[in-house]
């Protein structure tokens, strides 16, 4: 059993017009390629070649990952006095809402505080 089925992509073809056939047949013609958009006499001119561009791109590339991967430096303070109500690696639950956009849920919020903050908190709760 052989597979010959044939799927247009529009009536024209369907039906087999002469403007579909001029269309198909002046669809690549050398006139209106990409380069042509793109023509400049400045870029004709131009003598950089094909290792070069790699280079700089290469080069863009290794620089941009290197600005994205910086971390700030976060010093971190332990307690001097430790609160009543927290003990570190002991988790704390508490009921809370979540508003999606369109309903509102009910959510039981698991919280495990560590022993450290940050200066930032440390000043921040002072």
């Amino acid at each position: 059993m052989s597979n010959n089925k044939k799927y247009w992509t529009s009536l024209e073809e369907f039906n087999n017009r002469d403007s579909f056939q001029d269309a198909i047949t002046n669809e690549f013609n050398g006139e209106n390629n990409a380069l042509s958009a793109f023509a400049d006499e400045k870029l004709s001119k131009a003598n950089t070649g094909r290792r070069d561009f790699l280079k700089f791109m290469g080069f863009s590339v290794a620089a941009a990952t290197l600005a994205a991967c910086e971390a700030p430096v976060v010093k971190s303070i332990p307690y001097v006095v430790k609160p009543e109500d927290l003990t570190p690696g002991i988790a704390n639950f508490y009921a809370s809402t979540y508003y999606d956009g369109m309903d509102y849920a009910n959510v039981l919020v698991k919280h495990v505080k560590a022993a450290l903050f940050s200066s930032k908190e440390i000043k921040r709760m002072a």
